[in-house]
């Protein structure tokens, strides 16, 4: 049995302990030696120090040592036998591809400024219960059936009639698709528009990264089309179909002119183009109304989304489709094959939600909250980080801040967790690098009280890059 020499975890070598950010000692040393063994250079039958021993050479507690002894031990890296230093356990063949386990959970940041989440804690609980239970004590025996791949007709008819007051969408509740949230529409039209033969989808560059992998996993080209501050650039479009976000672009906060949507528009009209409109929040515009949806211009080109994971909760998975009548029975019969349908319970309580006016309500009330959310949060940027613009209108749950050319916005946002303040970079949602930094500051999840604080901690972080970059 070969014996570890004390050098290997003396403070000269290599395997002295070096923490990632936010990484305790003992992951760490975890960590360490897990590397050490699974890249040979603790070979299987070396004998490792005693608990105690290994404690004194990396200066930690004797209980960081054995306890990351202990996990090692319950992966399978190390034996440990009674009054015996550990040894190194022999493991199987191909054990040094294997992936490491899965980190420990990451703890909660001081300052959660994720840009794509609502605050679920204002969700309306006892509304929502009280239409659940309705809709079980309620519902005919066939509710509790199979149902329909479109939805239920209950729901599709409150949805026509409210879209249509709010959204000036044009249908019936014959042309809309219950679906399970947003994103599974877009799963489906994809897989549609590929069998009927499309091969290049086009999305706003920057845009939502999710989407980005939604198109390349189903084989499809992506084509990153420029944003400005009128929106989605037309020019110069070459795709199958292209999704926009006409009320609200994320990440830029840009709305789409009337001069792009007849763009759009003739686009589609001249190649035959599919537009998908993505209305992901226009529900949350705080210095006027928000701009009627595109489908309004163009039912028989546009293919309309909506969600309640930003009105609601992400957790409920409600979301709508509103097609042309050519895709009504094509996209039902990808349904099946997906999943059937939709929950029937949750639909009919979300149509007494909407029949009751609890649900119009409860978009009242969160928008004046998130409308002062990011006043503060303006104001806040205004007074620490006065000299980088805010870019979008008074909408939505984020803003972007600009960060001097050359900053890497990516360090940015690594360092920012690191003193436990988590948003994004811009860059992150680019498809092609056309040189815009920046960060994405969301403000749904935090209250006006912690933003200050936020953006105070957040701008020594911000200093310390833009002044390296400079």
């Amino acid at each position: 049995m070969d014996r570890a020499t004390d050098a290997l975890f003396d403070g000269s070598s290599r395997w002295q302990l070096r923490p990632d950010s936010g990484e305790t000692l003992r992951a760490c040393l975890e960590r360490t030696l897990r590397e050490a063994i699974r890249e040979g250079s603790l070979r299987a039958g070396v004998e490792l120090p005693a608990s105690r021993r290994l404690a004194e050479q990396l200066g930690v507690s004797r209980g960081v040592a054995t306890d990351a002894y202990a996990e090692l031990e319950a992966q399978g890296y190390i034996q440990t036998l009674p009054r015996r230093s550990p040894i190194v356990a022999e493991l199987p063949a191909g054990t040094a591809s294997r992936p490491s386990p899965p980190p420990a959970a990451e703890s909660p940041p001081r300052f959660d400024l994720t840009p794509t989440t609502p605050d679920v804690t204002l969700f309306p609980r006892r509304q929502w219960s009280a239409a659940l239970a309705a809709a079980v004590r309620d519902a005919d025996p066939d509710a509790l059936d199979y149902g329909e791949p479109e939805g239920v007709l209950t729901l599709r008819r409150r949805l026509a009639d409210e879209l249509g007051r709010t959204r000036g969408v044009i249908s019936g509740p014959e042309n809309i698709l219950i679906v399970q949230g947003a994103a599974q529409g877009v799963d489906l039209l994809l897989r549609i528009l590929r069998a009927r033969g499309a091969t290049r989808i086009a999305v706003e560059d920057p845009s939502l990264d999710r989407q980005h992998d939604q198109i390349t996993a189903h084989g499809l080209e992506l084509v990153g089309q420029p944003v400005d501050s009128d929106g989605i650039i037309v020019e110069e479009l070459n795709a199958d179909a292209v999704i926009v976000s006409p009320a609200h672009q994320f990440p830029t906060g840009a709305v789409l002119s009337g001069a792009r949507r007849r763009e759009l528009l003739a686009w589609s009209r001249d190649t035959g183009g599919l537009i998908i409109e993505d209305d992901y929040d226009a529900e949350f515009r705080y210095d006027r109304e928000p701009v009627r949806a595109l489908q309004g211009l163009g039912p028989d080109r546009v293919i309309y989304l909506g969600t309640t994971s930003k009105t609601l909760a992400p957790a409920l998975r409600l979301g709508w489709m509103v097609v042309p009548d050519a895709l009504v029975e094509p996209l039902a019969t990808g349904k099946v094959l997906l999943d059937d349908f939709s929950p029937t319970i949750e639909q009919l309580a979300f149509a007494r939600l909407i029949e009751r006016g609890h649900y119009q309500r409860h978009i009242r009330k969160t928008r004046g909250i998130y409308h002062a959310r990011r006043d503060e949060l303006i104001a806040a940027l205004g007074e620490h980080l006065r000299d980088l613009a805010i870019s979008g209108v008074s909408a939505g749950l984020s803003v972007t801040l600009s960060l001097p050319a050359g900053t890497d916005d990516r360090a940015v946002k690594r360092a920012a967790l690191a003193g436990g303040i988590r948003l994004e970079s811009l860059s992150q949602y680019a498809i092609q690098d056309r040189g815009q930094r920046g960060l994405v500051i969301g403000y749904g999840r935090t209250h006006e009280a912690s933003i200050r604080p936020a953006v105070a901690a957040l701008s020594e972080v911000v200093r310390r890059h833009t002044d390296r970059s400079e």
